[in-house]
């Protein structure tokens, strides 16, 4: 919702630069302040249990992949 109301020029938002690439691209985003950058923030999966089912391990597996900026 952020991303699309930025896109609208209807505010600021803070992106990783992965997930702006394509609307910087387009022309629909524009970086505001090129110097600056925050710092990584931790991501966690919560679960109620340990044993999870397989298609909630596959998103956590998921999740892990497309957030893992070491890579």
């Amino acid at each position: 919702m952020f991303r699309r109301l930025a896109t609208l020029d209807l505010g600021v938002i803070l992106l990783a630069e992965e997930v702006a690439a394509e609307d910087v691209a387009a022309g629909r985003l524009r970086r505001i302040l090129p110097d600056w950058q925050t710092r990584p923030t931790p991501v966690y999966a919560l679960t109620e249990t340990r044993l999870l089912p397989a298609k909630t391990q596959r998103f956590i597996e998921f999740l892990k992949e497309r957030l893992d900026t070491k890579a």
